[in-house]
């Protein structure tokens, strides 16, 4: 599993990459929502997905790559 967070890590730098992996989620989730289910759950799906693949992506790079903080870019 280090392996792979060394290799996500060194895409950007995390806080832009938290802000790329939270839209991502948004709109993969929220646009589908939108057809289906309306804008207001959009907004709240949408959103709820963006955070849980935000925190996911953080706990990936602070369990296994602790000096990201660090780490000379």
């Amino acid at each position: 599993m280090r392996p792979f967070a060394e290799v996500v890590v060194s895409f950007a730098p995390p806080p832009l990459m938290v802000a790329i992996v939270f839209s991502v989620a948004y709109l993969l989730v929220g646009i589908p929502v939108h057809f289906t289910r309306g804008a207001t759950a959009r907004d709240w799906l949408g959103t709820l997905a963006g955070i849980f693949a935000a925190l996911a992506y953080i706990v990936l790079v602070v369990g296994f790559y602790p000096g990201v903080q660090t780490a000379a870019r």
